[in-house]
């Protein structure tokens, strides 16, 4: 078990509070990903950018124009290396777009060195895409990238005529090469005396002089000039639809209903709860009239399992196993689906875990006691809704691993995660800590990865239920392997 080695400040109950982190066997740091393929070539990319700003105001133009057309260029390339070798990544991203930046400002520099003019119009220019790459990049960071949807109107019309859901067409990367190559000619116009023929002479007259050079000018002012002009409105379009689809936690000074009012995962060992608000009434109501049709659906077999008081649980979908996808099927399961993803994606990074399944658990009236457990694996966190209230007769209780227990007493103590070894949690320390969930009903709760757990006996006189919502990492799906389990699977491994 990996120790403490980095400490961040998250934002969480309206204020940034300091959290360590244990485990960052599904994260990647600068030095394992510096020298990805595609990150190599933004390096390179970088550098040309740099050099040409550099030789801008000596006579090396053809040099300065390789330098910038070759870096953009090789922009073309570093997204297909990264995703042919699965290299993708939010740094990547990030020094691909200052590439660009760099690359339009060098533009800018350059041009208006000789024409005073065109700094107005280049400062426009330069300015949509230095802000539409600066929140494409952020919106990248948190993983909620806002799709393009088909039928785009008014000024938003040219994104479907270039990058209709977020793919560029032929006509769109035409665009996105029509405007350096465009600047850039222009430049180099000025730079070999050919800015004043070309406003006295015409393409017909410069093919009969087989003057290809001048014909390659006059080509690109009065054929490129309209298509790099529509680049900029498609990234001004662009960069508009990002910022009205634009999401982020609220930075209220007191948490809402939503946010985090109780957690102890940022000081733990291992594990913990992190408790938020109250789930909104309409998804009550759903979780309940699921629950009441899954009863009737399933009556026999229900009641015969609940008969036998052990903690059980009904797998509504699971993943896992060789009886993956939909189990059960009831009237509201599309959007009781859609529900769990939205918690997914609200309550962890949905680039590192994977939805493994989702159900109700019922700790009936008069059951037995779990022994202490992981669910499966130390990559597997589970999502808590009760539909009845969580009291001290029937809690669910956790264990908090004292600071100076090592990673290889808890490697030890969990060797078998049905069972797992209390008792050898002492070795290092003095004490561990036993807490207990106590929580009203529909009261969101997750259990974090790792947290070794158990159901106390129910000595209320009503059955304990909850809704689970399952997710396991993505690094450990090829390692671990979660057995196949039927429609009810009680307790009886523990």
């Amino acid at each position: 078990m990996a120790r403490p080695t980095q400490e961040y400040l998250i934002y969480r109950g309206g204020k940034w509070v300091p959290q360590l982190v244990y485990d960052l066997d599904d994260h990647v740091t600068f030095a394992e990903i510096k020298f990805f393929y595609a990150n190599i070539v933004d390096y390179i990319r970088i550098i040309m950018c740099i050099v040409a700003g550099f030789i801008i105001t000596t006579e090396w133009h053809l040099l300065t124009a390789f330098l910038i057309l070759g870096s953009i260029l090789l922009d073309w390339i570093d997204g297909p290396i990264a995703r042919s070798y699965n290299q993708c990544c939010i740094f990547g991203s990030g020094i691909d777009w200052l590439a660009d930046i760099l690359g339009v400002v060098v533009i800018m520099a350059w041009w208006a060195r000789y024409d005073y003019t065109v700094i107005p119009w280049l400062l426009v220019a330069t300015s949509v895409e230095i802000s539409t790459g600066l929140f494409d990049f952020s919106v990248t960071a948190t993983a909620r990238y806002p799709k393009l949807k088909k039928g785009q109107s008014g000024f938003f019309l040219i994104l479907e005529w270039t990058m209709p859901e977020n793919e560029y067409t032929i006509f769109g990367t035409f665009l996105w090469l029509a405007y350096p190559f465009y600047c850039v000619f222009r430049t180099l116009e000025y730079c070999y005396g050919y800015y004043e023929i070309i406003n006295t002479t015409n393409v017909y007259t410069s093919l009969e002089e087989l003057n290809i050079v001048l014909t390659l000018f006059l080509l690109n002012r009065y054929l490129l000039f309209v298509p790099a002009v529509f680049y900029i409105w498609c990234e001004a379009a662009y960069g508009a639809h990002i910022i009205r689809s634009w999401v982020e936690v609220s930075k209220k000074v007191k948490p809402s209903a939503d946010e985090i009012v109780y957690d102890d995962v940022t000081t733990s060992v291992m594990g913990g709860l992190i408790h938020y608000g109250t789930l909104a009434t309409v998804y009550q109501k759903l979780l309940q009239d699921i629950y009441i049709d899954l009863q009737l659906k399933l009556h026999a077999e229900y009641k015969l399992v609940v008969s036998q008081c052990k903690v059980f649980w009904i797998n509504i979908w699971k993943r896992s196993g060789e009886k993956t996808g939909l189990m059960i099927e009831f009237d509201q399961s599309q959007k009781l689906d859609e529900l769990v993803h939205s918690w997914i994606a609200k309550y962890y990074d949905v680039n590192e875990v994977l939805l493994d399944g989702y159900g109700y658990i019922l700790n009936p009236a008069s059951s037995q006691a779990q022994a202490f457990h992981l669910d499966y694996t130390t990559d597997y966190s589970t999502i808590f809704i009760p539909l009845t209230e969580i009291s001290h007769n029937n809690a669910l209780q956790y264990i908090i691993p004292s600071p100076s227990t090592s990673s290889t007493i808890l490697s030890e103590a969990i060797q078998n995660p049905d069972c797992v070894d209390v008792s050898r949690l002492l070795k290092d320390g003095n004490y561990y800590s036993v807490r207990q969930c106590v929580a009203k009903p529909f009261t969101i709760f997750k259990m974090d990865f790792g947290t070794i757990h158990r159901a106390i006996s129910n000595q209320e006189s009503y059955d304990r239920l909850m809704f689970y919502v399952s997710v396991i990492k993505k690094s450990a799906i090829q390692t671990v392997k979660i057995p196949d389990e039927p429609l009810f699977q009680s307790a009886d491994k523990f």
